[in-house]
């Protein structure tokens, strides 16, 4: 996997998954908006995540396909922990 500026492990932010270098935006986020919520629809990832150039969103979506049993684990982890306090309340 090629190193890439825009991606960084910062300890304390989001638990230490990769983000968006600068911002507290995961690397899952724009992983689930692109695949998931807004299928192959760049534009619409954008949208919600305004905050983010198109660069810095194709440099997740890249960190993604060189990481992704890291980035699919971090969703799971997130999925679970949600489903979990949903069933609590």
């Amino acid at each position: 996997m090629a190193e890439n500026h825009l991606i960084a492990h910062i300890p304390g932010v989001q638990g230490g998954e990769p983000v968006i270098s600068g911002t507290r935006t995961p690397v899952r986020t724009v992983a689930v908006l692109y695949h998931c919520t807004y299928p192959g629809n760049r534009a619409e990832v954008q949208r919600a995540l305004a905050h983010l150039t198109p660069e810095q969103i194709d440099a997740a979506l890249a960190y993604y396909a060189d990481s992704r049993a890291e980035i699919d684990a971090h969703i799971e982890r997130h999925k679970r922990a949600f489903e979990e306090l949903v069933h609590v309340g």
